[in-house]
């Protein structure tokens, strides 16, 4: 790693720096250090953020990411429609916006997301992450069943060729899972919503499994000769509560919807118990987060849970609601895009090496 490289990944890691400091840090000569801050400042790549604080002498000028130097994209692929957050270098969301799409429209639906979302903010998207609701393994998507369409190879070629640009496509529960998730934490993330599903973190790490159906939880037997999905999911709970699909969704408006806690609900409670003490003795995580769009409403019943899960086991994690119930899947997908713009930085660095930079 040259001189470059490491300015970048150290500043990445911790933030601004003095020149003094970075040369310190990766073991540089101070005019090594100093002439690849240089070049990195030419490139845009840095920015110089002021002075910082010293108790003696002349305050240093600090050096920082410049975060719009490379601008991402993370989406999620729902049933109608393909939310979109345009972020910077770090993964930190600046603008999202949602597009409906229909049958053989997501490629050109999304690269309308990137055309837009790039010219309103006067920058080229270099990287794109998407959640897709099913079993990602590179390109091919499985086990996918409210939308098949994804299972069809020729969807994901004709979605490569409309999309000129470094993609990454991932499980979205997974997703979602990476923006909750805490450094160093093991976490479970539970989603409820169109569909059912568990993203399994160590750290901000993916644990997916041999086959990436790690956390595919939906398809154990309910008891009633159905699977676990279709009880919890909007189409199952609509079941329980004598509703159709359509009348549901209004009903699960506001932080704390009162139909939740209708005594029709409760094998749906019931359900989602049995996951949680599963996923407790099965992965003993520190935390499980319960998210989507009827997971992320289970403010009343959350203390409830909490207290079945410590009376029921010798030992229980913390639960809690997703902190961001309406966007977890783009921002881990902001994420993930910020990653792989980041190494590809890092290997565009490798190939512009001014003299000295290597000392």
């Amino acid at each position: 790693m040259n001189t470059a490289q490491q300015v970048v990944t150290y500043i990445r890691q911790n933030g601004p720096s003095s020149r003094a400091e970075l040369a310190r840090q990766v073991r540089r000569s101070r005019p090594a250090t100093s002439a690849a801050i240089d070049q990195l400042l030419r490139l845009g790549v840095l920015a110089e953020l002021g002075q910082g604080r010293i108790r003696v002498g002349r305050p240093p000028t600090l050096v920082n990411m410049n975060r719009r130097y490379r601008l991402v994209v993370g989406a999620e692929v729902d049933v109608h429609e393909v939310r979109a957050g345009l972020g910077d270098l770090h993964g930190d969301l600046i603008e999202q916006r949602s597009y409906p799409w229909s049958t053989g429209t997501l490629g050109s639906t999304l690269a309308r997301a990137l055309e837009e979302l790039g010219t309103a903010h006067g920058g080229r998207i270099h990287a794109l992450a998407v959640g897709l609701p099913g079993v990602v393994r590179g390109d091919v998507v499985s086990h996918a069943p409210n939308l098949p369409e994804l299972e069809n190879p020729v969807t994901l070629q004709e979605l490569r060729r409309a999309l000129p640009l470094p993609t990454t496509l991932h499980n979205d529960v997974n997703l979602a899972a990476v923006c909750e998730a805490r450094p160093g934490e093991s976490l479970a993330f539970v989603s409820i919503g169109s569909g059912f599903g568990v993203g399994i973190t160590q750290g901000r790490e993916l644990l997916t499994g041999y086959q990436g159906r790690a956390g595919e939880l939906g398809y154990l037997p309910a008891g009633t000769g159905q699977n676990l999905e279709s009880v919890l999911s909007e189409a199952g709970l609509a079941a329980l509560l004598g509703l159709s699909a359509e009348q549901l969704p209004p009903l699960l408006n506001g932080r704390d919807p009162a139909i939740l806690s209708r005594a029709a609900a409760q094998p749906f409670l019931t359900s989602l118990l049995t996951v949680l003490q599963l996923l407790t003795v099965t992965l003993d995580p520190a935390r499980i987060v319960i998210g989507g769009r009827i997971g992320s409403r289970l403010f009343t019943q959350l203390p409830a849970l909490q207290t079945e899960l410590r009376r029921t086991l010798p030992f229980a994690p913390e639960l809690s609601v997703a902190q961001e119930p309406g966007g977890a899947v783009v921002l881990g997908a902001l994420q993930m895009a910020a990653a792989q713009a980041s190494a590809d930085l890092l290997e565009a660095l490798s190939r512009r090496t001014p003299p000295n930079v290597h000392a």
